[in-house]
């Protein structure tokens, strides 16, 4: 009891020395001193245009402008360091809870960041806790950020991993150094919406790979995406442009709610499986998603098409046009996709359902639709076929029907024999 008594007694005392700081010392005293440790620690020339204390909302020392080397290479508008009992105890050796605010580091410094933000053994001094905030990194022709964050630091003083969280916390990024300019990168999501792109949301979402100057090798993509999985590989290139191939396969996902996205009004039920190869680039990150190229496969299983009805037309013989409306249910729906930019094109498409089948191709271009579809029903004796031309908008489509076409072999044949009595009077 006496000596926690002794701790928070002295703790105070230290504190209250601390805030006096500004009344009773200049800073420019242990200005240089600070400017050594923290070229020791980071491996370049750091110097600090200004320090300042301020009492609010806590006692912090702020240096402002501090520049690494040049200001191309790292510049950072404010490092904040707060006034506690850990920062005053350990003066010198290490700092806790430091805050890097409003930054911009060029890309050769941010990737060299393991190897110069080491302890040196000399004086043991480093960093055991170091935030960011709004903190962004130069490329050759762009800008990578900002970002918020937090380094990690093991027990001998190295960088362990820069943990980065956005969006209330749903995305988490943890980049950890392995060798020399390469890092192990994990990013993980949770109830999220893709920024870029159709909003699709993953109730989960991991990725897994190694990053290096020229781009990300995620070599594990696992997702919960609308009640199924999703896995893949990918690889992701930043070097000139933006890049990103890859290979997915989805099972057992709901395809209603994915669907609805693209068109609320003609959609599909059911479950699906898929596989598909893609690829986006784009002169900037925020313009990778627009330009698309996927080429897949899938199978819809036990499902419901709406704004589509395929079996209406096969009850008249005579040409109509039937319009928006309807549905066809489906035991099973499959073919191929072939996405490019915003054009999508569907082909060797199989519908069946019961004694109903129907086999066609369709392409959507600017939410307007074109294509064919052959339709049969066989039951029993009776069968019925049908030649649908596709047409309209994706919200309203036209199926333009040439007459349902029903050859029957019990009517055929008295007409064969009619016309053989025919000729033999």
């Amino acid at each position: 009891m006496t000596s926690t008594k002794n701790f928070l007694i002295g703790s105070t005392i230290l504190l209250s020395i601390a805030a006096s700081l500004p009344l009773i010392m200049p800073y420019g005293v242990f200005k240089n001193s600070l400017e050594t440790k923290l070229s020791q620690m980071n491996g370049g020339k750091t110097q600090i245009a200004q320090i300042e204390f301020s009492y609010q909302p806590k006692p912090v020392f702020i240096l402002r402008d501090v520049v690494i080397e040049r200001p191309e290479t790292a510049k950072i508008a404010e490092i904040i360091i707060p006034v506690t009992s850990y920062n005053i105890l350990n003066w010198g050796q290490s700092m806790r809870n430091v805050l890097i605010r409003n930054a911009v580091l060029s890309r050769s410094f941010a990737l060299d960041l393991p190897n110069r933000i080491k302890t040196d053994q000399r004086n043991g001094f480093k960093i055991d806790r170091l935030a960011l905030e709004n903190v962004s990194i130069k490329l050759d022709r762009r800008t990578v950020g900002p970002i918020d964050g937090e380094l990690r630091f093991n027990a001998n003083g190295n960088i362990e991993d820069l943990v980065i969280r956005g969006d209330q916390n749903r995305v988490e990024i943890q980049v950890h150094p392995t060798e020399p300019g390469q890092f192990k990168v994990q990013f993980n999501a949770r109830n999220w919406e893709l920024p870029l792109g159709q909003p699709v949301k993953f109730e989960f979402l991991k990725l897994i790979g190694t990053a290096d100057v020229n781009g990300w090798r995620i070599s594990d993509i696992r997702a919960d995406l609308y009640g199924g999985l999703v896995t893949g590989s990918a690889q992701l290139n930043w070097q000139s442009n933006w890049q990103l191939t890859g290979q997915i396969f989805a099972t057992n996902i709901s395809v209603e709610p994915l669907m609805s996205l693209y068109s609320p009004i003609t959609r599909s039920t059911g479950r699906m499986n898929a596989d598909a190869r893609f690829k986006y680039q784009g002169a900037t990150e925020q313009q990778l998603f627009k330009q698309a190229q996927i080429q897949g496969r899938f199978l819809i299983q036990d499902g419901t098409l709406h704004n589509f009805d395929l079996i209406t037309p096969l009850k008249s013989q005579n040409p109509t046009i039937l319009r928006r409306g309807g549905q066809t249910s489906f035991s099973s729906f499959s073919g191929g996709i072939a996405l490019n930019d915003n054009t999508v094109v569907l082909h060797n498409l199989i519908l069946q359902s019961g004694k109903f089948q129907a086999r066609g191709d369709l392409r959507i271009s600017q939410q307007k639709m074109s294509g064919s579809i052959n339709t049969q029903l066989a039951a029993g004796a009776m069968m019925a076929n049908n030649q649908l031309s596709i047409s309209g908008l994706l919200a309203a489509p036209e199926l333009n029907s040439r007459g349902a076409l029903r050859p029957n072999h019990e009517e055929r044949t008295p007409i064969i024999d009619t016309e053989a009595l025919k000729s033999e009077n």
